[in-house]
């Protein structure tokens, strides 16, 4: 893998996204900034909540869904830059998402107090609650061209002599109804989970006698496809990501990237990078945006020719 024009540094940068068209490129670190993909350019930076964690654009890439540390989400335009709506939800606390529904008008997210919750993008009202008494929602991701919704169920620590629960995945489909949630796949360890571009494919990294394995299964039924042990990761647990053709997964690893064939899941590259913690890539085009606790960049990378 080489980069075949010089790299643009995007600072410290915990979480990347490139908006649906591609012409722009979110950037979260110490403040939200907005880049001009082609131009290289900033289009504009703020800070619009405290201790930002988390984003999504929404589907027509008109707006930016944020959440912090303290659970609190806000809405963004892109465009300006402006706030839209800030959903004074702090008491809701640490969780996951946000992601948006498919039309654009609803937002859901889970918490670590195990609540699923879709609120109206434009007035903050929940629309939808389901509790998940014992667990901690740890990633919930628009998948499927967005038209369902993955959400990566992580099961708190039972009481000594109790049998520990597998953590498992869900997916609903939109509009979001109580105990509608169908589990995809139920496997103990799990640490992350990416649906393939075509909604088809599962890719999880999860824990298995001390060991962390990369698996593959096919979503509508959870079985499993392939299956590889890997080293020990870095950066954070979500950071596990197809690339837009289906053909790899990109994972991040001790210092490193790591892609992985589909099928067949043996490494194809290996590319070192400091600090790395999050991973997009750019559809049709061989440029991604690699986020790093120390300097994220926006760089081409190219795969061997062989890689499917």
């Amino acid at each position: 893998m080489t980069a075949a024009t010089k790299p643009l540094k995007l600072g410290c940068s915990y979480s990347v996204q490139f908006s649906p068209d591609g012409t722009r490129l979110a950037v979260l670190g110490r403040d939200l900034v907005l880049w001009d993909v082609a131009a290289r350019q900033k289009v504009w930076r703020g800070k619009f909540i405290a201790h930002c964690s988390s984003m999504a654009f929404s589907p027509d890439g008109a707006r930016l869904a944020i959440k912090s540390t303290t659970g609190q989400m806000a809405v963004v335009e892109a465009a300006s830059g402006q706030l839209l709506l800030n959903f004074q939800n702090r008491k809701d606390g640490e969780g996951c998402g946000p992601a948006w529904s498919p039309c654009g008008q609803y937002l859901a997210d889970g918490g670590w107090d195990g609540r699923l919750r879709v609120r109206d993008a434009q007035t903050e009202q929940v629309m939808f609650t389901q509790e998940h008494p014992g667990e901690m929602l740890r990633g919930a991701y628009a998948i499927d061209g967005g038209r369902r919704l993955l959400v990566l169920h992580g099961v708190k620590s039972v009481a000594q002599g109790q049998l520990q629960p597998p953590d498992y995945c869900s997916v609903w489909d939109w509009p979001l109804q109580a105990g509608a949630g169908r589990v995809a796949l139920s496997l103990p360890g799990l640490k992350s989970c990416a649906a393939s571009p075509d909604g088809a494919h599962l890719a999880v990294l999860h824990y298995a006698g001390g060991q962390e394995y990369l698996s593959v299964h096919a979503l509508a039924d959870g079985r499993q496809l392939a299956s590889v042990p890997v080293e020990a990761g870095g950066g954070t647990g979500d950071a596990l990501r197809w690339l837009p053709d289906g053909g790899a997964l990109g994972r991040i690893g001790k210092g490193k990237l790591l892609f992985y064939a589909w099928p067949g899941l043996e490494v194809v590259a290996d590319h070192p990078f400091t600090y790395p913690c999050a991973l997009a890539f750019l559809p049709g085009s061989p440029l991604a945006a690699i986020g790093s606790w120390e300097t994220g960049m926006l760089t081409e990378l190219n795969l061997p020719e062989e890689t499917p």
